[in-house]
């Protein structure tokens, strides 16, 4: 097993870049379904959508914070805290979906875990590939249907 070290530094997630309309449409389809809830006398239901509206608009308008990142033979290790030991994964995969990055996903052997996601450069790619074919399987990025509702909504 060749030895490598790779580090980087990539924003915590993708951010997309929201316009005042995509706040209104929230607030919009959030006081529909709070209609509907009070038609059906339902008022849990509207109190849940209320917080989850005030949740949406707050993390919708969160700015992804910088972390550090390091990859090596024997682990993933994100900002000094948290390292995964790369035998805790079955596979990973990489959606390179053009722009300045691409994310990467490690699944676990666990089906009861959801994968990994971390961004790393377009440019460093190649060297994560080249050097992850000595120690796990590649395949190929399968995008869910959770991903792609995430896309519709830019969240």
């Amino acid at each position: 097993m060749a030895k490598f070290e790779i580090t980087w530094e990539a924003p915590e997630f993708e951010y997309r870049e929201k316009g005042v309309s995509w706040y209104w449409l929230s607030i919009i389809a959030a006081a529909i379904i709070i209609a509907f809830s009070v038609w059906e006398r339902n008022f849990l239901f509207g109190f849940f959508i209320i917080i989850a509206e005030m949740l949406f608009i707050v993390w919708g308008n969160k700015a992804p914070r910088t972390i550090s990142f390091l990859l090596n033979e024997e682990s993933v290790e994100i900002d000094g805290h948290k390292i995964y030991p790369l035998k805790e994964f079955e596979s990973w995969s990489a959606d390179s979906a053009g722009g300045e990055w691409t994310e990467i996903l490690f699944n676990f052997r666990s089906r009861l875990k959801t994968p990994l996601r971390i961004l790393v450069p377009e440019a460093k790619l190649e060297e994560v590939r080249t050097n992850m074919k000595t120690v796990l399987k590649e395949v190929e990025y399968q995008q869910t249907l959770l991903d792609s509702i995430e896309k519709l909504l830019r969240f």
